[in-house]
């Protein structure tokens, strides 16, 4: 049976590794900043938004709505696709799952598998691009895929640091004494993500302490690459010398912060994530 994947741009697909794949569609997010309306990664890039955020200009997103993804389904229908598989951000960060699911009720002559990645970002992007990988080379099962995801789930994650909780609490990703103990403290957080949440798991004074911690706590995984999400130079120079000196020479991934997560994490923020699987 013909099968499709879908997700939103959330979870931060390549867009070459997109565009060399056809059975995968990236719905993109839509991304507001004050009164005027962008697409994500397609009418903005991250440079100019993040531009106009350290200007004064005030973030927000909106989730793909029921009826986009729903074109989205119909249309993979109409190209002889019988079975999609979606992926979706953490349902307890996004109501995209829940579109999802809506979706899947609206349309007949489909099998429509959606997974609650639970997770956000790079991380899972690069988890679908292997899935995506091996069903495509033909060594893994349509009936696998689920059970192959959350097996990489548990070889992966990602540590956030920002200088500022205001967007992760104005977005409600964190809880009222998460952003009161930070900010209060003026120290930064190490975030990752547990269970779909987000959880503050350390906290230290200093961008360099806080990024030799978070490196640290990656070396015991065993992690066979990194990822280094970045939202400006500054501080992606001072990943790339943190896991120098922690780990020396290993994989490294860099990639920006789409806009559709800076929205959340802000202008200033940082994560490094590792992969326990090779890519």
């Amino acid at each position: 049976m013909k099968t499709a994947f879908v997700c939103d741009s959330a979870l931060q697909i390549n867009q070459e590794f997109e565009k060399n794949n056809p059975i995968l569609t990236v719905i993109p997010v839509e991304v507001r900043l004050d009164n005027e309306l962008y697409i994500d990664n397609v009418t903005i890039t991250p440079e100019v938004f993040y531009e106009k955020v350290n200007a004064g200009m005030k973030p927000s997103t909106s989730q793909p709505s029921v009826g986009r993804i729903l074109e989205v389904y119909e249309k993979l229908k109409s190209e002889g696709y019988e079975r999609i598989v979606a992926f979706s951000v953490s349902s307890k960060l996004s109501g995209t799952y829940s579109s999802f699911l809506q979706a899947k009720d609206l349309i007949d002559g489909l099998e429509i598998k959606v997974i609650d990645t639970e997770q956000v970002a790079r991380m899972v992007g690069s988890a679908i691009e292997k899935i995506v990988k091996d069903y495509t080379a033909g060594t893994l099962a349509y009936e696998d895929i689920e059970s192959k995801y959350k097996e990489l789930l548990e070889k992966q994650n990602v540590l956030v640091t920002v200088e500022t909780m205001d967007f992760l609490y104005a977005g409600g990703r964190l809880t009222k004494a998460q952003f009161l103990l930070s900010n209060l403290l003026n120290i930064l957080p190490i975030i990752t993500v547990k269970d779909g949440l987000l959880t503050v798991s350390g906290k230290y004074r200093g961008m360099n302490k806080v990024l030799t911690k978070m490196c640290e706590e990656i070396k015991e995984k065993n992690p066979k690459s990194l990822f280094i999400l970045y939202t400006s130079d500054d501080l992606l120079t001072k990943a790339q010398d943190a896991i120098k000196k922690v780990f020396g020479d290993i994989e490294t991934e860099i990639e920006v912060v789409s806009p559709v997560i800076g929205c959340h994490a802000g202008p200033r923020a940082l994560a490094i994530g590792y992969l326990g699987y090779d890519k």
